[in-house]
């Protein structure tokens, strides 16, 4: 996902890998940084009053918090950053989207949080409904340095009042780590703590009391997962469940090899003492990937979307995006994919499948579900000029009809503001086949031999191309079948995604011919 002599492009949560620094970049000191938060909370003591203010919708960020309100049609967006190619720019605002009236409003309270990225937010519904908020990143607009948040906020929703809690004993300063409401406490897991010539990362476990407003090392037995950032957690009828997440190691002295974790862990409780067990899930797993999103549908589902691949080479990264969506059954453990059914509101009457309008894949995108409907806000994907694209776009989709997705607001044109200044170098040997839209470029020309179906091939369980179908939007819709069809769900460690990709695109265009000549 971009040279790493440019500067290598973020895995979501993961800021550590997205934070390479170039050889001449300018260093400061941590205490400039201190001095710049210092500056911002100034500015908001200044604030002595809540007032909300109407928005189109909220500017391009990533690496925020987005939830959804536990009494009211609301989802809360909270903080984030945003890059241009050349500077990164820090949140601490709070949006709010009322549903019924697809409005976007910002709401100015007063003692904010400091700006920060990769925090968590979790809802409470106590007292009117309160946010929770911890941990996170602050990174000087150049990212040559970066300033790692330990602290414990609580926003209170009913009265628009932010409150620093002060409570000993809670995890050390980090970012990418995951926060869950279980029971009565707040439960944190994993994150990465980095400085301008190190990093580590963390699988420690914290509770934080809503009762009595303490913090608690857990200390947990059994056999529990690798030290990690940005995984996913939910709760589950035996406890909590790990999913996923992301890692890095120092190859050599400036070549970084991330990992992305694919298991899937249990912690349970029983007599206080707490577990960790490696569990086993099973049905159409979805392509192993990162950087995907994860909401919790009811106490026994949980729905994923999107995500990337990445394949580390010591001099690029070569990804595919993913925009579809898998159900986990939190019992079983078995996966099955959701896919779009037609309905009578999408029927066009001749018998022909519907087409329907999905949200362009994309990782660190941000889901919450509310009375069944599951909403998908931004994420982050990669162009054809290597452009890194930050989307603000906001969808929605029944869980239940599972009959399209619903385009609330489009997403600003970030592209336009990129501003990464050219390396000189001479990596990009081949010709980009240029256009804006990237599934067009990717199947208008595949390049190489063309694949050619026998007999033999069983291709009875292919998708068809729906009426309208153009070979781009095909493969778009179908993308994810024909890199199973390809692997067979296994990916060759020896192979690179973007060799995998190409052998994907030319069997879904082999077949998207085959069903235009039999027509």
């Amino acid at each position: 996902m971009g040279k790493k002599n440019k500067k290598e492009k973020g895995r979501g949560a993961e800021k550590a890998a997205k934070k390479l620094l170039k050889k001449d970049a300018k260093t400061e000191d941590l205490t400039d940084l201190e001095s710049m938060i210092a500056e911002f909370q100034e500015q908001d003591r200044k604030r002595l009053t809540f007032n909300e203010e109407k928005c189109d919708h909220p500017p391009p960020r990533t690496s925020l918090s987005f939830v959804a309100h536990p009494e009211r049609d609301e989802l809360i967006l909270f903080g984030g950053e945003y890059y241009n190619g050349q500077k990164t720019f820090l949140y601490n605002e709070v949006f709010v989207y009322n549903i019924k009236k697809q409005e976007w409003s910002k709401h100015n309270i007063p003692n904010a949080p400091p700006p920060r990225c990769a925090h968590q937010a979790v809802i409470v519904p106590k007292d009117g409904g309160q946010m929770w908020v911890f941990g996170g990143e602050f990174s000087s607009p150049n990212n040559s340095q970066f300033y790692h948040y330990k602290d414990l906020w609580v926003l209170h929703l009913k009265t628009h009042t932010w409150e620093h809690i002060k409570a000993s004993g809670g995890p050390s300063p980090r970012s990418g780590h995951r926060m869950i409401a279980y029971k009565k406490n707040l439960f944190v897991f994993g994150g990465f703590h980095e400085s301008h010539s190190n990093f580590i990362y963390f699988n420690d476990c914290y509770m934080f009391s809503l009762t009595d407003y303490k913090w608690s090392k857990l200390n947990v037995t059994g056999s529990g997962p690798t030290p990690r950032s940005a995984c996913q957690l939910s709760i589950s009828p035996a406890g909590i469940l790990l999913l996923g997440g992301y890692s890095k190691t120092r190859v050599k002295k400036d070549i970084e090899k991330g990992t992305a974790h694919t298991d899937m862990y249990s912690l349970t409780e029983e007599a206080g003492k707490w577990k960790w067990a490696k569990l086993k899930d099973s049905g159409q797993k979805p392509w192993p990937r990162s950087n995907f999103a994860v909401a919790q549908m009811n106490p026994t589902r949980l729905v994923l979307f999107g995500g990337v691949t990445d394949e580390d080479e010591e001099e690029s990264i070569e990804s595919i995006f993913f925009n579809s969506m898998f159900c986990l059954d939190l019992a079983s453990h078995r996966w099955f994919p959701m896919d779009l059914r037609k309905s009578k509101s999408n029927d066009d009457g001749d018998g022909d499948k519907a087409v329907f309008v999905l949200p362009c894949p994309r990782m660190n995108a941000y889901c919450a579900v509310k009375k069944n409907t599951l909403y998908l806000y931004g994420g982050v994907f990669e162009d054809d000029d290597e452009k890194e694209i930050t989307l603000n776009d906001l969808w929605s989709i029944d869980l239940k009809k599972m009959d399209g997705w619903n385009q609330l607001h489009e997403s600003d044109d970030t592209g336009a503001d990129w501003k990464e200044e050219e390396s000189g170098d001479d990596d990009d040997e081949d010709d980009d086949e240029g256009g804006e839209e990237k599934m067009t470029a990717e199947c208008s020309s595949t390049g190489g031999e063309q694949m050619e179906w026998t007999d033999d091939v069983d291709n009875s369980n292919h998708p068809a191309p729906t009426s309208g179908d153009s070979l781009a939007s095909f493969w778009f819709r179908t993308r994810e079948h024909w890199l199973e069809a390809v692997c067979g769900g296994d990916i060759d460690e020896d192979e690179r995604a973007d060799e995998i990709n190409e052998k994907a695109q030319k069997l879904a265009r082999a077949w998207f011919e085959k069903c235009q000549k039999t027509e």
